[in-house]
């Protein structure tokens, strides 16, 4: 790239020159006239932040990104609520391998939630929500602990070096490096791939709609919906959610997921406080058939207000586990969680960033996030792993849910600081909020799938290059439950392409590289399109109506 600097930004044609250096022809699409500037250092190394947000004036920036403190608050509270179901989850999951804690967990669990989404408001500014993660803690309990037989103070552990090396690799710049040589195409189809994961949860029983259930030839099927199933009744009712909400989305209702959860937590709560467990038509887990004598039958309405919260035996119990790093018999499992740590929360929250990012119009014309504010995004993702660890949970991460505040308008940190705060509330009324069935939060995630799908439109359907590795990544984040395989899987995909094509473009005399030299110019370029607002006055994070044809005003 040539870049033609003045004092702030450089104006350059990249497609001349960008043809003369990669070697593209003619028939390769031409790159639109941009202005760059070169970060600094210290931007790319993650070291600058931008921290303009923190102004008594405008706080959090609400009114220059044309957002309004309600829309904040209540898109905080609406992703609080399609997050709430972690309390119980995470904590029932974990007490397995921490028998007698349940109570200490939940408490745990929230105290990691309100420190992650505090942290993400204050320094990056983005309404990206933390908790400990879904599929990290189901690593940690039945592969780390009960799989392999580690102790789960030596598996804290392993979370708190792996939150010292996400802190490594956010100071150094690596990640953001790493980042940002994605393939276009994988990066465009993360945000469907994110939304496709969302609604795969949403089908399935454990905290969804049950509309989906396992079938020895096919897999998967669709549960029965005859009034002889006895889960027939929460597949209506997650129906229902479904439709009303979908219906307040089109007519532009704001805060129309908060609504939506609010209607089916009514509908359950007060049929189970008429009719009790004994008679409730929404008792779960699915497959109990209404037997009210199989194990862990319940059903969804509180069964208290408040509960004391206390961290005993629990807080501080990774420091007894760090022997195991270095223990002959526990070392290679004690580095393989470390590694598998590394890499799932790496390339999940990387993606989530930028899935979250790209439906709520916070990233630039080149698809990436600003540097100043990424690099703080990244360094509070990693910071609240380390302290998620101290506090006795699962490696905290950034939740996919978080399309649920960017959905009823959140654009800013302040919707991550109402989230958190709702958290820390949620500890002595945690039976309130453990409440919530997910027959009312199901549906949500279902719809706010359909929303990240747009992010297809990006993606050059024609270029196989690039559309054959987005399809792949896209699939494989549902079918593989993990959005990290999804994202290795179009990565790899990408890669082979490009090799196997080198000998057909050193025959025609082309570079055998174009693509990958073309991949690594735009790196360390922070561009937008003539016209957009100067990087300088800190405005390339503002979203721009013609990106948010979904928003709601």
């Amino acid at each position: 790239v040539a870049v033609h600097q003045t004092d702030v930004f450089a104006e350059t044609t990249l497609q001349t020159d960008m043809s003369e250096m990669t070697g593209v022809r003619e028939f390769e699409e031409p790159v639109k006239s941009m202005k760059t500037k070169k970060p600094s250092m210290l931007e790319f190394m993650g070291l600058a932040g931008n921290f303009g947000h923190l102004n008594l004036s405008d706080p959090f920036d609400v009114k220059k990104r044309r957002s309004t403190y309600i829309t904040e608050i209540r898109a905080g509270i609406t992703t609080f609520l399609a997050m709430a179901y972690i309390l119980p989850v995470n904590s029932g999951m974990l007490s397995l391998v921490i028998p007698g804690k349940r109570e200490e967990l939940v408490c745990a669990t929230a105290l990691a939630a309100f420190c992650g989404c505090w942290l993400m408001g204050i320094l990056s500014n983005y309404p990206f929500m933390l908790a400990p993660g879904m599929g990290t803690n189901a690593f940690f309990t039945f592969t780390i602990c009960l799989g392999r037989g580690l102790p789960y103070e030596a598996a804290f552990a392993a979370v708190f070096v792996a939150g010292c090396i996400f802190i490594l690799l956010s100071i150094t710049g690596l990640r953001t490096l790493m980042i940002r040589l994605f393939p276009e195409g994988v990066k465009e189809s993360i945000g469907a791939g994110v939304g496709l994961f969302l609604c795969f949860i949403a089908f399935q029983s454990s905290e969804g709609m049950g509309l989906s259930v396992a079938d020895p030839a096919t897999l998967v099927t669709l549960n029965s919906l005859s009034p002889s199933n006895y889960d027939s009744a929460k597949l209506w009712l997650s129906i229902a959610v479904l439709c009303v909400t979908a219906t307040l989305f089109a007519a532009k209702v704001p805060g129309a997921p908060l609504m939506g959860i609010l209607f089916g937590t009514a509908i359950c709560w007060i049929e189970g406080f008429c009719r009790g467990p004994e008679h409730s038509v929404f008792g779960y887990p699915f497959g109990t058939d209404g037997d009210r004598s199989a194990k862990d039958f319940h059903i969804y309405v509180p069964t208290s207000i408040v509960a004391a919260p206390s961290l005993t035996g629990l807080s501080g119990s990774l420091w007894n586990g760090f022997h195991a790093a270095v223990d002959p018999a526990t070392a290679a499992t004690f580095w393989t969680a470390v590694a598998t740590f590394c890499y799932t929360d790496l390339l999940d929250s990387s993606g989530t960033f930028f899935a979250v990012a790209k439906v709520a119009g916070l990233t630039d014309k080149r698809g990436n996030l600003p540097l100043a504010r990424q690099n703080m995004a990244y360094l509070a993702d990693a910071i609240a792993a380390l302290i998620g660890s101290m506090l006795g949970v699962s490696t905290v991460a950034t939740f996919a849910e978080s399309t649920a505040g960017v959905a009823d308008g959140a654009k800013t940190g302040l919707a991550s600081l109402i989230t958190g705060t709702c958290f820390l509330l949620a500890i002595p009324i945690a039976p309130v909020v453990s409440a919530v069935p997910p027959l009312a939060s199901g549906p949500i995630l279902c719809l706010l799938g359909a929303l990240m799908c747009s992010s297809v439109r990006g993606i050059d359907w024609d270029d196989y290059q690039e559309a054959m590795p987005a399809f792949v990544a896209m699939v494989t984040m549902p079918f593989t439950f993990s959005i990290g395989y999804g994202i290795i899987a179009g990565l790899l995909l990408w890669i082979a392409i490009q090799l196997l094509l080198a000998p057909l473009r050193l025959w025609r005399k082309e570079d055998p590289l174009m693509r990958c030299k073309a991949l690594w110019a735009g790196v360390f370029v922070e561009g937008i399109e003539e016209g957009d607002t100067p990087l300088s006055d800190k405005d390339t994070d503002l979203p721009s109506e013609s990106s948010l044809p979904h928003q709601l005003p």
